[in-house]
């Protein structure tokens, strides 16, 4: 009896790590956010139990790093990639190193939100704001615009992210130059900006009221509504900055299905409600806005639009761009 029960013992065991190691494995690389991640890890544990879904997450410029890096070595490990640096995948699509692949439900999302070929398509828009500190300015002084932000006034009271670090701080940037020509971030060095990290930088400096004014993100200040109310959004005057995360699958052999599986739910009902939940605007048609956003129809009226012309040009001077940066600001 003994050697019996060792025998189905053994088989169940057996069995079991076969299911496990059976698993189809996916890599997602993401500058998401943690808690997004552990959402989006938890839903997609539930919808897809035989999918064993993995994340890195960093920031943008890390991302990149580790697939490079990868890509050296000789094997990228990432299925899926999601962050906020578009021109880094227009390169990446350029060098073959994407699938083209248009996700099921992405024929509703805007042209300008996606790449013509497939090789990308805009999960979610965050968007570039400015905000200040209530404590150390009053709404009726507070900056209406990013042009403001070069007015002596504002000396040594405002800051971003770096474009070295923040994907979305380089769109702002790449957008900024557009607008206004290098002159502008010139007369902001001269009023000592400062251009360090991340958003939540930016977001820590507002609280602490040493820079109690800052270029941000939308979704990070929607996150501080109910915790911090002292840090209020501006949208600027002159167009906020439309930012766009983008997904898009690395080309490996064979036919990928989990992957695809996985960047179909992304932008179904389930995977935009997480992105609106994260209070970022969903691609989708349909869905409500962020909670405490505007409307995203409001925003897209004074914004620069992400032209065919923008996209070609600022992923051909990308480098220029963060060096002219770093001469003039750091």
């Amino acid at each position: 009896m003994r050697n019996v029960l060792l025998l189905i013992l053994i088989f169940v065991v057996s069995f079991g790590c076969a299911k496990k190691e059976d698993k189809a494995k996916v890599w997602i690389y993401t500058s998401l956010y943690k808690d997004t991640v552990n959402d989006l890890k938890k839903k997609m544990e539930k919808d897809f139990p035989n999918i064993d879904v993995q994340f890195y997450q960093a920031g943008s410029e890390e991302v990149a790093a580790k697939v490079q890096a990868e890509k050296l070595a000789g094997s990228i490990q990432a299925d899926i990639l999601i962050s906020s640096d578009r021109f880094w995948y227009e390169d990446m699509g350029a060098q073959g190193v994407l699938l083209s692949y248009k996700p099921a439900g992405t024929e509703k999302v805007e042209a300008s939100f996606k790449q013509s070929e497939g090789f990308y398509t805009a999960v979610s828009l965050p968007v570039m704001v400015m905000a200040y500190n209530s404590e150390s300015v009053s709404e009726k002084d507070a900056p209406k615009s990013f042009k403001e932000l070069t007015e002596a006034k504002w000396k040594d009271k405002a800051s971003s992210g770096s474009p070295l670090a923040s994907g979305t701080s380089f769109t702002t940037v790449a957008f900024l130059v557009k607008e206004y020509g290098w002159d502008y971030f010139k007369a902001l060095r001269k009023n000592n900006f400062i251009a360090e990290g991340g958003n939540s930088g930016v977001i820590r400096r507002l609280q602490s009221k040493e820079r109690p004014v800052g270029i941000v993100l939308l979704e990070n200040l929607l996150r501080l509504t109910e915790s911090d109310p002292r840090i209020k959004t501006i949208i600027p005057s002159d167009g906020a900055v439309i930012q766009a995360n983008v997904l898009a699958i690395v080309k490996k052999e064979g036919d990928q299905a989990a992957t695809k599986k996985i960047a179909d739910w992304m932008f179904a009902q389930v995977g935009q409600e997480a992105m609106v939940q994260s209070f970022m605007y969903a691609t989708i048609p349909g869905h409500t806005e962020p909670k405490g956003a505007p409307a995203l129809s409001d925003l897209l009226k004074t914004a620069q639009p992400w032209s065919p012309e923008f996209i070609s040009e600022t992923m051909k001077t990308r480098e220029q761009i963060k060096d002219q940066f770093s001469k003039i600001v750091f």
